[in-house]
């Protein structure tokens, strides 16, 4: 029996839609879904307290990586990058806080994340 490429399970996991796609595109639908995970996840379902302390370090952390950058002069592939990531972050943050209780703590969070998602897209575009 001849085996062709035809008979084989299709090892390429990126499917012609995304290949045709732009490529931020793909990108947010990749966060997308692993947001869509972390929704589906035990996390979600922790006391508040713990929701709390993760956010204050993920906002931690994003702020002091914003102030680093701020520092460095990025070239091209390296703003991409590191916008990207912040970007995660950031939509990671949002989805954690839009599980809290109406009130100010959540406000500050939605709207932190809200900042470090402009600036990220900026830091993307090559603004900085």
């Amino acid at each position: 029996m001849k085996i062709t490429p035809k008979d084989l399970p299709n090892f390429n996991f990126i499917t012609t839609d995304s290949i045709s796609k732009e490529s931020n595109i793909v990108f947010e639908e990749y966060f997308r879904n692993a947001l869509l995970e972390l929704e589906k996840s035990d996390f979600l379902k922790h006391t508040e307290k713990e929701k709390i302390k993760y956010l204050s370090e993920k906002l931690d952390f994003s702020l002091d990586l914003l102030d680093r950058v701020a520092r460095l002069e990025l070239n091209p592939s390296a703003s991409v990058t590191v916008g990207d990531f912040l970007l995660s972050q950031a939509f990671e943050i949002d989805k954690v806080a839009e599980s809290l209780p109406d009130g100010g703590l959540k406000s500050l969070f939605k709207e932190s994340a809200l900042y470090i998602g402009i600036v990220a897209e900026k830091i993307r575009k090559g603004y900085y």
